[in-house]
């Protein structure tokens, strides 16, 4: 009597087939959540830059001058992409601006009385709206 042998199993080549399928796909899953997150971090300025324009938009109605740096204070709002509070009408990435009465961005048309608001990319040259939230009384 002999012993059969036992063929069941996988080769070497096919694993390592298979190790390589799986880190391609990695690989692919990794730079579309990377995208993601970053179109999220622009979804929070933008939020950012509401919060700011509703609350300047009640205290308008309430007081007949609003003081930006309370604004800022008040809403508590934080800067995605370095996760600090954000200083009132600050430049830079992430960062909501206002202004009162100049325009921000070239699609915006100056008003007295006005507050223009906006925030940046991530590039922090760029701004999240073409032409910025306004608030007025």
């Amino acid at each position: 009597m002999y012993l059969q042998k036992n063929k069941k199993g996988f080769t070497l080549i096919e694993l390592m087939v298979v190790v390589a399928i799986i880190g391609i796909l990695a690989l692919l899953g990794l730079r579309l959540y990377s995208g993601q997150q970053a179109k999220a971090k622009e979804a929070i300025v933008k939020a950012n830059a509401g919060t700011i324009q509703t609350l300047i938009q009640a205290e308008l109605a309430d007081t007949a001058t609003v003081t930006v740096a309370d604004i800022f204070e008040k809403s508590g709002i934080f800067n995605p992409f370095t996760n600090t509070k954000q200083p009132d009408s600050a430049t830079g990435k992430g960062n909501v601006v206002v202004s009162l009465g100049t325009a921000i961005t070239g699609s915006d048309v100056a008003e007295s009385g006005v507050y223009f608001i906006n925030g940046y990319k991530e590039d922090g040259a760029n701004f999240v709206y073409d032409l910025s939230l306004t608030a007025r009384r």
